[in-house]
């Protein structure tokens, strides 16, 4: 089989060929829970109706899909949706003294007792055929996140064919396909709720590549993406500053001020901006803060038993409730719990400071990557909202650990790197099952396996300064000695 300048042998096309099969499948199983439902199975909803909201001129804060969930996040995201837009749901119809919901009187989109499965008809033709598209989408942006890390790792181009010697072909589909296997459980769980993580993963990683090759200002560009379409995670836009890449920082700043401003001012002109803004921080970031009177958000979003917050406020407040059932627990976590999470947070962010600071020379590019997934990684811990599937933006540091455990090399590999990355994987697939899976999020094990992936990376950053220090010693020249 070729591609361009790519050709697989027999074996490697008959694994592409099954795994084109086995996308197709979870595409169909895919449509069936979501399109062809009476009742859609997705969040993908509130993004394409959000989209239609804001460019038919409504506010787009104010509008719900079928299930009656909000769009919670910075406009930028909702005006570039556009092209999968989705008309506002049809308002479910009120019924007669006696009546009882039928075919007739409940339009596509909301649920009957006696009917889940609906078919393709014209209600439900553009849903269909967003959902296809947005699914193939993100399976491209997660396959482009995998090869872009791995290029950068090896030291690539990314329209570089494989190597031909088959020890370095193995190396090559292992360092792409082991990390999609390890997120498996995240990017099942993203695929199939329709989200945006696989989209942020992708700027992220496109962002590594193209500082990895000498383009600070257009990785810079593109790192600010992500914090504009959910607001996640912003701590990783301190890298640039951090590392002083001032070119970078330029972009980072130049992307905030097109996403966050321009572009929405642009499509919604600047009084509805500012009043959209306005609306978003009310209903969104004050109550996530603990602040605030607008409980709308509540028990989609912000409240403490209503999603499978993962992050270290939900698991205080779990682990301050361990005894009492889930659904009987305070809503909202207590301001003591607040401000554990957040110190606790600081103390890792100066942790990550600390460990990546370099005394001279360019960072490297493992050096990047271990920096910007590691204040990803402090983002989901520090966070109020931190859902389970999140935990896929640390592909990326997964790589990284893979790659240097000498997992490839086949001679020594370091057991406590692989034997964390293996209880990451086996935490964030075992999270999914419905009965195991809700007594492990409780407990806050995807928050705990994620610290020790985040401790790894620590290892790594300071096992890169010790070596550059030991080189820096062994290439200094000695001193003469003083004349006599």
């Amino acid at each position: 089989m070729r591609f361009g300048g790519w050709q697989f042998g027999g074996r490697e096309s008959s694994g592409l060929l099954a795994g084109l099969c086995l996308i197709l499948a979870f595409g169909a199983n895919l449509e069936q829970r979501t399109a062809l439902r009476r009742e859609p199975m997705t969040d993908l909803g509130v993004f394409s109706c959000a989209a239609w909201a804001v460019w038919s001129g409504d506010n787009l804060y104010r509008m719900t899909d079928w299930h009656g969930w909000h769009y919670n996040y910075p406009p930028a995201m909702a005006i570039l949706f556009g092209p999968l837009a989705q008309p506002l749901p049809e308002p479910l119809p009120a019924l007669n003294p006696g009546e009882r919901r039928s075919e007739a009187n409940t339009p596509w989109g909301y649920g009957l007792p006696h009917q889940r499965f609906f078919g393709l008809h014209k209600e439900n033709l553009r849903f269909f055929l967003i959902v296809a598209a947005w699914y193939f989408l993100s399976v491209g942006f997660c396959l482009f996140a995998a090869h872009a890390v791995a290029c950068v790792l090896e030291g690539r181009r990314m329209s570089a064919p494989p190597p031909e010697d088959l020890k370095e072909r193995r190396r090559w589909w292992g360092l792409r396909l082991l990390p999609i296997l390890v997120c498996a459980g995240s990017i099942g769980t993203d695929l199939s709720r329709g989200q945006m993580e696989l989209l942020m993963l992708a700027a992220i990683a496109l962002a590594i590549y193209l500082a990895a090759n000498a383009m600070d200002g257009k990785a810079g560009l593109i790192l600010s993406f992500p914090g504009c379409v959910k607001l996640i995670p912003p701590v990783l836009l301190l890298y640039p500053f951090w590392s002083r890449r001032w070119r970078m920082s330029a972009g980072v700043v130049a992307g905030l001020i097109l996403f966050l401003a321009v572009i929405p001012v642009a499509v919604c002109g600047p009084g509805r901006t500012i009043e959209l803004y306005q609306t978003w921080v009310r209903v969104v970031i004050q109550p996530g803060m603990g602040k605030g009177a607008d409980t709308s958000r509540s028990g989609e979003l912000t409240g403490m038993n209503g999603t499978d917050n993962q992050s270290l406020l939900a698991a205080i407040h779990n682990w301050s409730y361990h005894n009492v059932p889930r659904s009987k627990r305070p809503k909202d976590a207590a301001p003591v719990a607040h401000k554990v999470a957040y110190g606790i947070g600081a103390l890792l962010l100066a942790v990550l400071l600390m460990s990546s600071r370099r005394s001279r020379g360019e960072a490297s590019s493992m050096h990047m990557i271990l920096c910007v997934t590691g204040f990803t990684a402090v983002w989901l811990v520090a966070t109020p909202v931190a859902h389970n599937f999140y935990y896929l933006l640390m592909l990326p540091l997964v790589s990284a650990v893979l790659y240097k455990s000498g997992l490839f090399e086949r001679r020594n590999p370091d057991w406590k790197l692989l034997g964390t990355v293996v209880a990451f994987m086996v935490v964030d697939f075992l999270a999914r099952l419905p009965s195991i899976g809700n007594w492990l999020r409780d407990c806050g094990a995807p928050l705990l396996s994620l610290l020790a992936l985040f401790a790894c990376g620590i290892y790594l950053l300071i096992r890169e300064r010790r070596d550059e220090i030991t080189a820096v010693r062994i290439h200094q020249p000695t001193g003469l000695s003083a004349p006599i």
